[in-house]
């Protein structure tokens, strides 16, 4: 509910002034050589779209509120900020990159295609992410696709959505999107549990005045009245485990 409400949030209030988009999403110049940190974790609660935004919570809201359920609110908090840093810091270095082949620097601030400023913002990376570490882990499943029999097995379904995605936008590929892809693969193959948060930290910070306030909405969820969840696994690998039940015909459309 606090992720919902800051993003629901601060998209009315950048309807009013461009400027809450400019100071908190992830722009690499700003990010990396101004070092605006703040804009790795910010720029996940951004979005300037309408569409996008909706599009977004309904493939993304259903799985999070379960996730949330099986392994609590503070460690959803950790993973959440975690995953948006990490991601946003490939895609720095994929925008820094790009600029070190080209030698344009003004590829750190504009747009490949156009006059809007370059930067990744949104839950959509994050989304990318988790589906790719759900196909990583049923790589031979078959792809339900909007509700029809597909042929494209699990492993190469996020790679087929970065295709798509670039398709529909006149063949530009979204870095972002590209970051989360990246992300879900070194996570999933080299991280695994070993970015974590102890049990005894979280009971700390539940036990904190902002959480006590937070615990009073009714939707904090105490790590002691969780169900479903092994002490010595990390978020991301939850979101593994959770999924690996699903027989073949997994649909990420209907959920993930």
């Amino acid at each position: 509910r606090f992720i919902l409400l800051v993003k629901t949030l601060l998209f009315i209030l950048n309807i009013f002034t461009k400027y809450i988009s400019f100071y908190l999403s992830n722009i690499p110049l700003y990010t990396i050589k101004f070092y605006q940190c703040w804009r790795l974790v910010t720029t996940s609660f951004i979005t300037t779209n309408l569409i996008n935004m909706l599009f977004g919570l309904i493939v993304w809201v259903k799985d999070a509120i379960s996730l949330e359920k099986s392994i609590g609110t503070i460690r959803y908090i950790f993973i959440f900020i975690t995953n948006s840093i990490f991601i946003n810091l490939i895609y720095c270095s994929i925008v820094y990159l790009l600029n070190y082949i080209t030698k344009n620097d003004t590829i750190l601030i504009n747009n490949f295609y156009g006059f809007y400023k370059v930067n990744n913002s949104g839950i959509w990376p994050i989304i990318i992410c988790e589906l790719t570490l759900l196909c990583l882990n049923n790589p031979d499943s078959k792809i339900q696709f909007f509700f029809r029999p597909c042929p494209l097995r699990a492993k190469y379904y996020p790679i087929f959505i970065i295709l798509l995605y670039a398709l529909i936008n006149n063949f530009r590929l979204n870095y972002g999107i590209i970051s989360g892809f990246i992300y879900g693969v070194i996570y999933y193959y080299l991280f695994q549990n070993r970015l974590n948060i102890s049990d005894e930290t979280i009971r700390k910070l539940e036990n904190s005045f902002c959480c006590k306030c937070c615990a009073g909405f009714g939707s904090f969820v105490n790590i002691d009245n969780i169900n479903n969840y092994a002490s010595s696994t990390s978020g991301n690998i939850h979101i593994i485990n959770s999924f690996a039940h699903i027989p073949d015909g997994i649909s990420p459309f209907q959920g993930k």
